[in-house]
């Protein structure tokens, strides 16, 4: 080959070689992972629905006993239209016609049952600290919440389902999350959760400290004026049923290759007037602390004589007892709580994904309407 094509041919190389750099660069940047936006709190909306053909679908969250599961939701969209199909009076606003009956035991049919009754629903999955079950439901009820017919506030429908017996699968117990399954679909083979290891102490004390200042560092530039402190001690009660400066912290699985923990905060801060807050927060890291992710955007809440109340423009709500849970179709797991609003009492259980802080489901325990 003559000198100057191999030039021509050595310099149009390096010239691509060039070009290319920024073209790599840019698709490993597109494709990085990165944390998602931080949510302000759990809400009791759902995909949970009746499709046209009648069948009862979506997810919910529950919990377990060692004979059954209850599957709750408190989605007023939903258990409006089971009252105003299957409720005998047929009244024209359904939370009347709850409010009036109080109580709505609805018949539930299988998908090869001739038509009338109530909605469909067969089979369905449940994911628990455990793994995966194929479970089959056997009652559905709906309540009325104790604030009478106004919007709904405070009803309930409880789906109970039992296992559905695909032999010796997990322990049923325990926090839940149940997705309902389509067209007489059947659950499939149940599958054993491997749980990740939980952290060692030091590692526990190491995510604390990180979870502790960076909702310190968020919460100094939205509330300038409070300019809080920590309280002397610093002493917190891990993994308990404890409120006030606790924080749980719990190992979950990623994609079947990672481990990161989620962590949930409730520490004592000193405002600079005297008042007594409190900072709440739920975040999630890796061990080597690479990884970052606020899960619910930080807030503080006022501690006066053993109450909590809000503080300022703040969402007077904070989250505990946190669990790692199955999920469906994916090796990974999701995030079980109890968010709490400290004005009402009003207590959700929840389930998130924390992959991009979605809340799949969740339905009111407690409140002044329950």
């Amino acid at each position: 080959m003559p000198c100057h094509r191999r030039s021509f041919t050595a310099a149009a190389i390096a010239v691509a070689a060039v070009a290319c750099a920024p073209v790599g660069r840019f698709f490993e940047e597109a494709f990085r992972e990165r944390p998602p936006a931080p949510i302000d709190r759990l809400t009791t909306a759902s995909d949970a629905r009746i499709d046209s053909a009648g069948r009862l679908l979506g997810s919910f969250v529950g919990e377990g006993t060692s004979r059954a599961v209850h599957l709750l939701s408190s989605d007023t969209a939903l258990i409006g239209e089971l009252v105003r199909r299957w409720s005998p009076r047929r009244a024209a606003d359904p939370w009347e016609a709850l409010d009036r009956a109080r109580f709505l035991r609805i018949p539930i049919r299988g998908e090869k049952e001739p038509p009338g009754g109530g909605p469909i629903v067969q089979f369905a999955r449940i994911g628990t600290p455990e793994g995966r079950s194929g479970v089959v439901a056997t009652s559905l009820v709906v309540r009325a919440g104790r604030c009478g017919a106004r919007g709904g506030r405070g009803a309930q429908a409880e789906l109970v389902v039992e296992d559905a017996g695909q032999g010796s699968g997990p322990d049923l117990r325990g926090p839940v999350i149940g997705s309902l399954l389509p067209g007489g679909e059947r659950p499939g083979a149940y599958t054993r959760r491997d749980p990740p290891p939980e952290p060692s102490d030091s590692l526990t004390n190491v995510l604390i400290d990180r979870t502790r200042r960076a909702i310190d560092s968020t919460l100094a530039v939205r509330f300038r004026a409070a300019r809080a402190r920590p309280v002397a001690d610093g002493l917190l009660e891990v993994n308990t049923l404890a409120d006030i400066d606790a924080a749980d912290v719990v190992a979950y699985d990623v994609d079947g290759d990672r481990v990161r923990y989620a962590v949930s905060l409730r520490e004592r801060r000193i405002a600079e007037n005297g008042d007594t807050l409190v900072a709440a927060g739920v975040m999630a890291w890796d061990a080597d602390g690479l990884w970052q992710q606020s899960v619910f955007r930080p807030t503080y809440l006022r501690l006066r004589r053993g109450a909590l109340s809000g503080y300022e423009a703040g969402r007077p709500v904070y989250w505990r007892r946190l669990a790692a849970i199955a999920d469906f179709g994916f090796r990974r797991d999701n995030l079980w709580m109890e968010q709490v609003e400290v004005r009402d009492g009003t207590v959700l259980w929840g389930i998130l994904q924390p992959s991009d802080n979605v809340v799949v489901a969740a339905a009111e325990m407690a409140g002044p309407c329950r």
